[in-house]
Order: C-alpha cells, then sequence, then structure tokens
C-alpha cells in the first residue's frame, strides 16, 4: 500500500476535532488503519495497534487501531498545512523544488514558506 500525505492530512485534522475513530468518505477501513498505525511509528499519533497473527494483510495492514491522543508532534504538523490553501502551496512549493512530500520536507516547506517553528 503506498503512503498518501494527504490522507494523513485528513486524519490529523478529524483527530484534532476530537474524533479519535476517524473515517474518511470513499476510503476503506484498511487504509485508515495503514495510516494510522504508520502515524503512530512516526509519533503523530498516540495508539494502540494490533496485527492480525491469522496474516490476512500481507502488507502489515492492522486490524484494529486505537487513538489515544494526537501528540505534540501531530498537533505541530497539522497546524502548518490544517489550512487548505496553505496545504496547496506547501505542495506546489516542494513539487516546484523536485522534493517529495515526507513530514520532513511538509515542515521545511512550511518552514520556508510561513515561519513554522520546524525549520528554525
Amino acid at each position: 500500500m503506498k503512503r498518501d500525505l494527504d490522507l494523513v492530512r485528513k486524519l490529523l485534522i478529524e483527530l484534532e476535532a476530537g474524533n479519535l475513530k476517524p473515517q474518511i468518505e470513499k476510503v476503506e477501513k484498511e487504509t485508515i488503519n495503514y495510516h494510522l498505525g504508520l502515524m503512530n511509528e512516526r509519533g503523530l499519533i498516540e495508539a494502540v495497534v494490533h496485527y492480525s497473527k491469522s496474516g490476512n494483510h500481507p502488507m502489515d495492514i492492522p486490524d484494529l487501531v486505537i487513538v489515544k491522543k494526537m501528540t505534540w508532534e501531530g498537533h505541530d504538523f497539522i497546524e502548518a498545512i490544517a489550512n487548505d490553501t496553505k496545504w496547496a502551496k506547501v505542495k506546489a512549493f516542494l513539487a516546484s523544488n523536485g522534493k517529495d512530500l515526507t513530514i520532513e520536507t511538509i515542515k521545511f516547506a512550511a518552514g520556508q514558506l510561513f515561519g513554522f517553528g520546524a525549520a528554525s
């Protein structure tokens, strides 16, 4: 499964709004669980992540993710890109500079464009 930072952004917006069981229209639960698992690994959220021992998911897609909270890092990250206009500018900035979308490059671009603290 391919990582989708647009989906990560949407999930963080949902979590910041207090929805600890985020559902995104037209996105399968497996895809959401996969991304929540990645977000937990990266420290954007704290969650209990359960993987099936049955081997039903070849890509280590969690069967269950219970989000406990959004971390400081998660709040900082979404603060820089929650606004649709800022998000579009960050993506355009990175594309124009030949950079891939990663958490690090997004933080850097937000810092360059909006003075977000991670680039300081």
